[in-house]
């Protein structure tokens, strides 16, 4: 039997450490385009699957986390991707799989992902920051190679899925913000181009609806879902007559930004403006104020994504569709407070 390779293998073989093919593996950022490649090629020329035994001739035992290349620029390392790996990571270690982080394109174009799913070097794909579900997923549907979209509901389809209701998560945070007497809201939602995040602002609107309260459509702010993005929606909105109320932002990282900015502009929380962070983790309980927040549990969703993912690739299940709609919680702290004279 040959020698299982190694990590070092693998440096050796692309002349860089040990480290950048970990950091190659695990999606890290500061690598540049043209090592990552090469670390790739050598990972499948030379059949490294890292913390697993060889499985039979033929049979993949990866696991890909993977995005639309055009999705990139949103960084692949993010609080979701960050959990997400770990989490997949975990529960496929446990199975003999091994996980790795990455793109690809819908239209292959040369990415050595793209050569990987052609070749059905991946045993299965765990699809995430899909925005056209069926045309993002067809390269490995094409190649016979189980997927399931995360961070989506999509019953409508054939597709298997795994993920929040996102109307309901933003319909729950207007909710809160509405019963606590506050009227103004803000309301700061990654690109439209996403489902998700058009479900976010129907269930916003929706929540304005029920309580008989009218949505001020310019205090609805499309960002970039970083800190950058929160800083500059929060700076924006707060400089409106009258300025807003209350804010929901979408993400942690934006959420953080968020909070920057109102201590910049001395805007004090709750007392001038209330702050609710939507997509959050409990990490949120951590910021100054710690901030409510509808969580949705990353991990927990994805060790199940990937624990259904494995039982499709080991047993080709006759279920025609794996759907499943994954629960969220509020979480009240100190950013939201009832306004005086509302209970």
């Amino acid at each position: 039997m040959l020698a299982k390779a190694t990590l070092d293998d693998v440096a050796r073989k692309v002349g860089v450490s040990a480290s950048t093919v970990s950091r190659v593996l695990n999606g890290a950022r500061g690598v540049n385009e043209g090592t990552r490649e090469r670390v790739l090629a050598a990972v499948r020329r030379i059949n490294y699957r890292p913390g697993v035994s060889r499985g039979p001739a033929g049979q993949a035992r990866l696991i890909g986390f993977l995005m639309p290349a055009e999705a990139e620029r949103w960084g692949v390392r993010t609080n979701f991707t960050e959990q997400g790996l770990s989490a997949i990571g975990d529960v496929a270690s446990r199975f003999n799989y091994a996980a790795m982080v990455g793109s690809y394109n819908p239209q292959p174009a040369g990415k050595i992902e793209d050569d990987m799913i052609a070749h059905r070097e991946f045993a299965g794909a765990l699809l995430f920051r899909t925005k056209d579900e069926i045309r993002d997923s067809q390269p490995f549907r094409k190649a016979g190679i189980p997927c399931l979209v995360v961070n989506r509901l999509l019953p409508d389809t054939s597709l298997n899925y795994i993920g929040p209701d996102h109307l309901n998560v933003a319909f729950t945070a207007a909710e809160h913000l509405l019963e606590s007497g506050y009227r103004r809201i803000g309301l700061l939602v990654g690109k439209t181009s996403y489902a998700s995040h058009r479900l976010y602002q129907e269930g916003f609107q929706r929540a304005h609806s029920s309580a008989g309260v009218a949505v001020n459509s310019k205090l609805i702010t499309e960002i970039e879902l970083n800190v950058e993005g929160g800083y500059a929606g929060t700076s924006g909105l707060a400089g409106i007559s009258p300025r807003p109320e209350a804010l929901i932002v979408t993400g942690d990282r934006a959420s953080l930004g968020c909070l920057k900015a109102l201590a910049d502009l001395k805007i004090k929380i709750p007392r001038d403006m209330a702050v609710l962070a939507m997509d959050g983790t409990p990490e949120t309980a951590f910021a100054n104020p710690p901030l409510t927040a509808v969580e949705i549990p990353w991990y927990d969703m994805l060790a199940m994504g990937t624990r259904l993912l494995i039982d499709l690739v080991e047993h080709r299940s006759p279920i025609e569709q794996i759907g499943v709609r994954f629960s969220t919680r509020l979480v009240v702290r100190k950013s939201t407070q009832p306004k005086q004279g509302k209970t």
